[in-house]
C-alpha cells in the first residue's frame, strides 16, 4: 500500500462512527431519548448543510442546551464542500493550486517564497525542467546518497490533506531514513512508499522561533479568501499545529491543533483538538506550561501582505485559500487551495460556517444552498 493510500484509509476511518454507541453517549451527554436524537439528525441531513452523523456527533449538535436553532442550522457538510466551491471559482484554474509542483513553479516565477524543491518523482514522460526526475530507486539512491543537507520533504503532486506526505531525514548506502517509521530500502521507497504517484520532494522549512517548545514542524497559517465585488476579504484565519512528532499540520493526523486567529491582528483565539470523535476546546496549550491563548503570531503584515499578493493572483478562485508558514526568513507560502475546507473553519470557532455574510457570498456566486 502507498504512503498516500495508507493516509487516506485513515481519513476515511476517521468518518466511521458506530451508531449505537454514539447514540448512547450523545443521550447521556444532553439527557435526551436516543431516538429522538436519531430523528434530530435525520433533519440535519436532509437539511441545507446534508450533515453526515460523524459530523452531527464531531460538533455535539445533539446537545440543545448550547445552540439555538439558528446556530445549530449554520453548520454545513464537509462532503459538499465541492459543489458550492465549484460553483464559486474557475474550474479551469485546478491545476494551477492543485497540481504542487505547478503551483510551486508559478508563485516562483511571480517573485513570491515558495519552499525549494529538490526532485521530483515520476515514472511517467511529464517533464520538471526546474528540478532532477527520478523515476527508479537506482535514481532516488544516487540522489539522496549523493545530498548533504537532509531533512526532505516528501509530497505527492497532486493531491489533498497532506496524505501520503513524509519526511526524509537521511540514508545509508542501503535504505532510505523515514521519521517515525523503520528504514526503507530503495526500492520500497520507490514501488511501495511512492507506486505510482508523482512526488515533489522539497527542502524543510525551518519554523520561526515563535514556536520554539511546541513543535519542531512546520505549522501553517490558513487565511479563507473571498473576491467579492470590493476585492478581497478575509474573514478567517487559523493556525494549524502539528503535534506528537507529525510531519504534517493537518487536522486529521492525532494529536495535532487547530487555533482560530484574529484575521487582523494574528492574536491566538483558541486551541482544538478531536478526541473520539468530538470537538475538544482547551484554555491553554494541553501538556505545557505556554498558554499560547492571547498570543499574537510575529510577521502578521507581512503574512497578510503576501495572502494577499497571493489571493489577487489566483482571483479567478473567488473562494480559495492559502497556507503560509513563518520562518526566520519570512512567511513562505506553503500551498495553495482551492476553496477552503469546512470543518477547519468549524472546528476553530465551534460555530457552523454559514453566517450570514457567508451565505451571501456563497449565493453571490451561484452556489445553491
Amino acid at each position: 500500500m502507498t504512503a498516500q493510500a495508507k493516509d487516506i484509509g485513515l481519513i476515511k476511518t476517521k468518518q466511521e462512527v458506530e451508531l449505537a454507541p454514539a447514540l448512547v453517549k450523545a443521550a447521556r451527554a444532553s439527557n435526551r431519548n436516543p431516538i429522538s436524537i436519531m430523528l434530530d439528525y435525520r433533519k440535519f441531513k436532509r437539511g441545507r448543510g446534508k450533515l453526515r452523523f460523524y459530523e452531527y456527533m464531531l460538533y455535539e449538535l445533539y446537545d440543545k442546551s448550547r445552540w439555538s436553532e439558528d446556530e445549530r442550522s449554520r453548520f454545513i457538510s464537509a462532503h459538499i464542500h465541492w459543489p458550492i466551491s465549484n460553483a464559486c471559482n474557475d474550474t479551469s484554474w485546478w491545476a494551477v493550486t492543485e497540481d504542487k509542483w505547478l503551483s510551486t513553479s508559478f508563485l516562483r516565477q511571480h517573485g513570491l517564497p515558495v519552499p525549494a524543491t529538490a526532485a521530483v518523482f515520476d515514472r511517467g514522460p511529464r517533464s520538471f525542467p526546474d528540478a532532477p526526475k527520478l523515476e527508479t530507486a537506482a535514481d532516488l539512491k544516487s540522489f539522496l546518497t549523493g545530498r548533504v543537507a537532509f531533512p526532505l520533504f516528501a509530497k505527492p503532486v497532486v493531491g489533498m490533506w497532506s496524505a501520503g506526505a513524509f519526511r526524509i531525514n537521511g540514508c545509508t548506502d542501503t535504505h532510505v531514513l523515514i521519521e517515525g517509521q523503520e528504514p526503507v530500502t530503495f526500492a520500497d521507497l520507490a514501488d511501495k512508499m511512492f507506486g505510482d504517484r508523482s512526488y515533489l520532494i522539497q527542502e524543510c522549512l525551518k519554523p520561526h522561533r515563535f514556536f520554539e517548545g511546541l513543535t519542531d514542524s512546520i505549522g501553517t497559517v490558513r487565511s479563507l479568501n473571498l473576491i467579492g465585488k470590493d476585492g478581497l476579504n478575509v474573514p478567517f484565519a487559523a493556525l494549524k499545529l502539528p503535534m506528537q512528532s507529525n510531519v504534517a499540520d493537518n487536522f486529521w493526523r492525532p494529536g495535532n491543533l487547530l487555533c482560530q486567529l484574529d484575521p487582523e491582528t494574528g492574536t491566538v483565539l483558541t486551541i482544538v483538538d478531536s478526541k473520539d470523535g468530538a470537538r475538544v476546546a482547551y484554555d491553554s496549550l494541553p501538556g505545557a506550561a505556554r498558554k499560547l491563548i492571547g498570543e499574537q503570531l510575529p510577521m502578521w503584515s507581512e503574512l497578510r501582505e503576501l495572502n494577499e499578493k497571493v489571493a489577487h493572483l489566483h482571483a479567478a478562485n473567488r473562494y480559495g485559500s492559502t497556507d503560509i508558514a513563518l520562518t526566520e526568513d519570512g512567511p513562505v507560502v506553503v500551498e495553495v487551495n482551492t476553496g477552503c475546507a469546512f470543518e477547519i473553519m468549524q472546528m476553530a470557532t465551534g460555530k457552523g460556517l454559514l453566517s450570514d455574510e457567508m451565505l451571501a457570498f456563497f449565493r453571490e456566486c451561484g452556489a445553491k444552498i
